[in-house]
């Protein structure tokens, strides 16, 4: 990417792959142009100014249709402003196309080309970013809850009452399992998808411990034999060692 753009960091493989073509044909604009100040013969800018046009109109379509499906308050706070700056840079890269088109010296013009490049560049950046923090509060929520119902597991006595909790939990956990290996995968910092993986697994590992402890404990104290408060120790120590998986998986998705 020019230079004169900056460089840009992915933190997730789904923002470089949507942000990387639009940065590529941005960059391009002032590659061509700086050419053309080099003395090389470059074509006219207006064509590839309505390729980019194109291109980030599409992102700002999507990016209003998942903003009046979301239910996320901060989400729909945050994201008009991203359109307003990525709508007036387009508005400048047009103008500095046409300006560029007449006079190929206007110092004007391209002070327009290369704010409208940043401004479209940081406009979407902050759109895809606002989108991906909304789908982080989400795995964070589920966690929150899954935390909050395994408090659950300590007041279970019966085993109409474990199989009700174990109906409750299972999906939910194979679900926030999922979502947290999905994030796992899309990150690029190689450190913060080693800590969510080392901890779903240890989720993972964890419930069919939980609910064999439960069913022990359950038993025991049905049929009134010893071992008992053993069986609720085991319980309550694989609760708390999942809760803390839990944590620490909020703790890092809230890095990403």
């Amino acid at each position: 990417m020019s230079s004169s753009l900056g460089v840009y960091v992915f933190h997730t493989r789904t923002i470089q792959e949507i942000l990387d073509p639009v940065a590529q044909q941005v960059s391009q604009l002032v590659i061509l142009h700086e050419d053309a100040e080099r003395g090389t013969v470059v074509p006219d800018l207006t064509h590839p100014v309505v390729a980019v046009g194109a291109a980030v109109n599409n992102l700002i379509l999507v990016g209003k249709q998942t903003m009046e499906k979301s239910k996320d308050e901060k989400l729909k706070s945050d994201m008009p402003a991203t359109f307003e700056v990525v709508e007036t840079s387009t508005g400048l890269l047009v103008e500095a196309a046409k300006g560029l088109s007449a006079d190929k010296e206007s110092r004007e013009h391209k002070t327009m080309l290369l704010d409208g490049s940043r401004g479209i560049l940081n406009g979407v950046s902050s759109m895809l970013l606002i989108f991906d923090q909304s789908e982080v509060r989400k795995i964070v929520k589920a966690a929150e809850g899954i935390i909050e119902y395994l408090k659950v597991a300590e007041v279970v006595q019966t085993m109409e009452e474990l199989v009700t909790f174990t109906k409750n939990l299972s999906p939910g956990m194979t679900g926030l399992t999922k979502q947290v290996d999905g994030r796992t995968d899309d990150l690029t910092n190689v450190s913060h998808a080693d800590i969510l993986r080392a901890e779903s697994e240890q989720v993972k590992r964890a419930l069919p411990l939980l609910l064999s402890s439960m069913k022990a404990f359950v038993s025991l104290r049905r049929e009134r034999k010893k071992g008992s408060a053993e069986a609720q120790e085991n319980r309550n120590y694989i609760v708390s060692a999942m809760s803390e998986s839990l944590k620490e998986i909020i703790r890092v998705l809230q890095l990403t």
